[in-house]
């Protein structure tokens, strides 16, 4: 009898099974991913991580030059002379970190600078940082509600949110960009709650198609709802000089919270929410994740700010990113490939199938191409993907050979992931 190929989701909270024996449980499932040579996390970057990566095979230990399309790196700053130099003329200055939380210490010139210019950007008030997008959404969402609030979010909000709310409020997760069922849900729980919230991500990070906000506030003042949108991979990409989401939408002055992050189009690490005033004020005194964590290195704050200089003073950086979109988008869809409702550089490429998307990505690799096989849990059961990443760095021949390579190996193999197979 063929070995049915297994999912994580048969070795997360087996009932009656302890911590070991979970442990112990779950090496057989990185058997089945070994016996094929597919395990997608296990591969080393020896190079800066861009479109050009050179990695060390997990399995054979050999070093090689791949063309890439895993980084979120959308304009390609991290690479970027003057992002480098900056980072480096902050540590000269400052020196490598500050050891220190904000409240004690740790709070310098350039943080606030960049708090500054993170609230320019995306049009509100104030701004507050933080090591990370995920501690972001972990300080907000932990600390601003309880027990006599409701938050609804979209099933597809990144899974800090999900973390952040976890056991804290009520929570209502509602169908993706479904309008009619966010609206059924606010006005049942109209008046039954101190607060209501209504949580998105601006670009939803496996799927690349965008949240409806301007329907979203529209439902959000006709019930009395805040809005808080994570928009990690808008800022940068979308709306005028990279703004962001909101400024796409035109509705900067309908959403009370804004959460970023520095790891994608501003190429570095790090992240950031931005509000009203009296809003920033209060998570500056109350968010945990902020108060109790060292402040964010100087070389990385020094580095984000050069980043969202650059976002205006050379443009050049966001046309190519969406020039390589569209070239990328349209010849996957002439060649039959389901691209799903993306409407953003992060082109998913839809398999619906573990194995297959597993192996492709084994074969790919083999061949000089590096893409990310996303499966469960980082996305539904049977709605496996490739989650590709296109940046301004790629070149139309990189993108070429993507697209003749993914071709040859589907007709090789006989996988059955184009139409037009």
């Amino acid at each position: 009898m063929e070995k049915q190929f297994m999912s994580m989701r048969e070795f997360i909270d087996i009932p009656d099974m302890d911590t070991h024996a979970s442990v112990e449980n779950f090496e057989r499932f990185k058997e089945q991913f070994n016996h094929n040579k597919t395990y997608p996390y296990g591969f080393m970057a020896q190079s800066a991580v861009g479109n050009k990566m050179t990695v060390k095979d997990y399995y054979t230990h050999e070093v090689f030059e791949t063309t890439s399309f895993v980084s979120n790196n959308y304009l390609g700053l991290s690479q970027h002379p003057k992002v480098k130099q900056a980072a480096k003329d902050a540590i000269d200055k400052y020196g490598a970190g500050t050891c220190a939380a904000p409240p004690i210490g740790g709070y310098i010139d350039i943080h606030k600078e960049l708090e500054e210019k993170l609230a320019r950007l995306h049009g509100q008030e104030k701004a507050i940082l933080f090591t990370s997008g995920y501690s972001a959404n972990i300080g907000v969402f932990q600390n601003m509600f309880n027990k006599a609030d409701i938050v609804f979010a979209d099933m597809y909000v990144h899974a800090s949110i999900y973390d952040g709310l976890r056991n804290n409020t009520n929570v209502k997760i509602y169908k993706h960009n479904d309008m009619n069922y966010l609206e059924l849900v606010l006005k049942r729980s109209q008046g039954k709650y101190r607060n209501m919230t209504i949580v998105v991500d601006g670009v939803f990070s496996q799927d690349g198609d965008l949240a409806k906000l301007p329907d979203i506030c529209d439902l959000a003042e006709k019930y009395g709802a805040m809005v808080f949108v994570d928009d990690a991979h808008g800022a940068g990409v979308l709306g005028k000089d990279g703004k962001g989401t909101l400024d796409h939408f035109g509705v900067e002055n309908r959403v009370d919270l804004v959460i970023g992050t520095f790891s994608k189009s501003m190429g570095t690490a790090g992240g950031y929410i931005a509000g009203s005033e009296k809003l920033i004020e209060y998570m500056r005194h109350f968010s945990r994740s902020n108060i109790f964590s060292v402040s964010v290195a100087p070389a990385v704050v020094a580095a984000a700010s050069k980043a969202v200089d650059l976002f205006s003073e050379e443009p050049e950086h966001i046309k190519n990113l969406w020039k390589n979109t569209h070239y990328l988008k349209t010849k996957l869809a002439d060649m039959g490939y389901d691209t799903g409702h993306s409407e953003t550089p992060i082109t998913p490429l839809m398999i619906r199938d573990d194995e297959k998307t597993l192996s492709t990505a084994r074969k790919l690799l083999e061949n000089g191409i590096y893409v990310v096989p996303a499966i469960y849990p980082a996305v539904k059961i049977n709605d496996s993907r490739f989650r590709v990443s296109v940046t301004a760095q790629h070149t139309l021949s990189d993108l070429d050979k993507f697209c003749n390579l993914l071709a040859k190996i589907n007709n090789e193999y006989g996988l059955g992931i184009s139409r037009n197979t």
